[in-house]
């Protein structure tokens, strides 16, 4: 009778954990499942909390804090839209947020040491992203980027932005995200301006959740857009250009 009891015993508590065992992991699949629905890429959570205090700065570009239009519209080609004089209209296919507050200036070098100065593109379009080398989205935007410079960069400038705290996953090394960039710039035959953040300086004022984080800034220095992750063809960065103003004919 005494083994029979036990035996009773024991198979629930092998019942009840069993039972939290499944609870925990369906919680588990539940918050992996919110935090897929972001479509940039994630770089070291560490790094991120690292640089806690610099997320505070007052001129900070806050995190989306934007109206985000047809989150739940699948973008698409736009080259229909493109006779709508309605921003709204030519944009209503793609993932982007509206921020409209006035750019935060910086100064960065480029590739060739060549001093980099925000402020000095008023007047014209500015399309500023930020990107690492590991960033498959990142990769997958590069010939949109590319194509896109070829074919308007006196009328829009692209200023591609990488911080090496985001390179090297929180080591802050300057000096190895530099080679890793200049590698794969060549590698790919990249010509548009690439810009050094060392220090994550200018990430910490335009960080975003991941990467690529693309800002669409118009001709009087005013940051109109954001898209938080990669842009999906040349027919969308033409359409964001468009609207800002570019001559894309």
């Amino acid at each position: 009778m005494l083994l029979r009891l036990i035996k009773k015993k024991t198979g629930i508590a092998l019942l009840v954990a069993m039972l939290l065992f499944i609870l925990s992991a369906c919680s588990d699949l539940l918050q992996g499942g919110e935090e897929a629905e972001n479509p940039a890429d994630t770089p070291d959570t560490e790094h991120a909390e690292n640089n806690g205090d610099n997320n505070d700065n007052n001129n900070k570009i806050d995190d989306l804090n934007t109206k985000q239009d047809n989150e739940e519209d699948i973008p698409g080609n736009a080259s229909d839209s493109q006779a709508d004089s309605d921003p709204e209209d030519i944009l209503k296919n793609y993932y982007y947020g509206i921020v409209d507050k006035p750019i935060v200036d910086f100064e960065l070098e480029d590739l060739q040491g060549n001093k980099v100065r925000l402020s000095d593109f008023k007047g014209k379009v500015v399309f500023l992203n930020f990107w690492a080398t590991w960033c498959p989205s990142c990769r997958e935007e590069m010939p949109y980027k590319q194509e896109f410079h070829e074919n308007y960069g006196d009328e829009v400038i692209l200023l591609s932005v990488n911080p090496s705290g985001t390179e090297t996953f929180g080591a802050g090394n300057s000096k190895q995200a530099e080679k890793k960039v200049r590698e794969f710039i060549e590698q790919g035959g990249y010509t548009f301006p690439i810009l050094l953040d060392r220090d994550d300086a200018v990430w910490s004022i335009y960080r975003q959740r991941g990467i690529p984080a693309n800002y669409m800034i118009d001709k009087e220095g005013i940051v109109k857009y954001l898209k938080p992750g990669p842009f999906i063809s040349l027919q969308e960065m033409e359409d964001f250009a468009r609207v800002l103003g570019a001559n894309m004919d």
